[in-house]
């Protein structure tokens, strides 16, 4: 009788020291903010680099929430949606496709964006094509198709009657837009579609040896959005704050070192809404299904 007893204190000091454990963590999580973050694939792979990038963002919502803000950094797309799906988050930021399903599928709603992003079509000078329907038949590199830039190379060709699967000679896919000018400049493709930032570079860099031949309609870019739970006077502060971020000192320091969309440097955030990322997520979407993956 005595053993039983004694096996069944030993249960319930268990049974309390779990519930103790939830219970401080359940006090420590309302006395901070955790915020998602998905860099992209332009981010480090280091996981330090990143907790050091972002946490002066952090921190500067922090201040403006009057609470702390703890960051979760990971380039794993399955893990943000996971994440954003079972509420871990109270500020997400991510990139078009996340931050579009975030909103449809949990209820995340975009308040502030980063730069807005769009497929550009460059061609040697001395090129014989004039337009995009010009280009059939010809040798074309693109972004992989499962990232935005690929899916809005698909989206532009498609526009102007062209299918990547139909219409050309041949089609390299390249992980690196950096490969895909230098394909280019080595006559190895007749076009090349990269971002906006990659252009400009190229273009700079080989002067009279490159020119653009179109480019697509932007899309919004990286966002950050807030969760439906989030009480209305902190987000209204904490939007406001994103939204002015490049006014001050400090707000300029929390964007100094952080890269998104194509690697552009980000220099301030805009105004945005769900509307422009469900918009966004269905042309995207129709490009997939135009140019689907490969199957395994």
């Amino acid at each position: 009788m005595l053993k039983f007893n004694q096996g069944i204190l030993k249960i319930m000091r268990k049974f309390f020291f779990m519930a103790t454990l939830l219970l401080s963590f359940s006090v420590q999580a309302g006395n901070r903010l955790m915020f998602g973050i998905n860099p992209g694939a332009y981010g480090s792979e280091d996981q330090l680099v990143l907790k050091d990038a972002y946490q002066p963002l952090a921190d500067y919502i922090g201040k403006a929430a009057g609470i702390q803000v703890r960051t979760d950094i990971t380039q794993n797309f399955k893990a943000i949606d996971a994440h954003a799906g079972t509420g871990r988050y109270d500020l997400l930021m991510a990139p078009t496709n996340v931050i579009a399903q975030a909103y449809k599928e949990a209820g995340y709603y975009p308040v502030a964006k980063f730069k807005d992003m769009h497929a550009v079509l460059l061609v040697n000078a001395n090129s014989p094509y004039r337009n995009v329907a010009s280009l059939k038949d010809s040798r074309i590199g693109v972004a992989n198709r499962n990232t935005l830039l690929g899916q809005l190379a698909v989206s532009l060709l498609q526009n102007q009657g062209l299918l990547l699967n139909r219409d050309f000679k041949r089609v390299q896919e390249i992980k690196f837009q950096d490969t895909l000018v230098s394909l280019l400049l080595k006559d190895a493709v007749d076009v090349i579609s990269v971002g906006p930032k990659v252009a400009a570079e190229a273009l700079q860099a080989h002067p009279g040896k490159l020119r653009i031949l179109a480019q697509a309609e932007p899309v919004p870019g990286f966002a950050i959005s807030l969760s439906r739970d989030m009480p209305k006077i902190q987000a209204k502060r904490i939007t406001q704050s994103l939204l002015t971020i490049a006014q001050n000192a400090n707000g300029k320091a929390a964007l100094a070192d952080i890269t998104v969309g194509g690697g552009t440097e980000t220099t301030g955030l805009t105004k945005t809404n769900s509307e422009e990322y469900v918009k966004a997520d269905a042309l995207l979407d129709a490009a997939k299904k135009l140019y689907p993956p490969p199957a395994k």
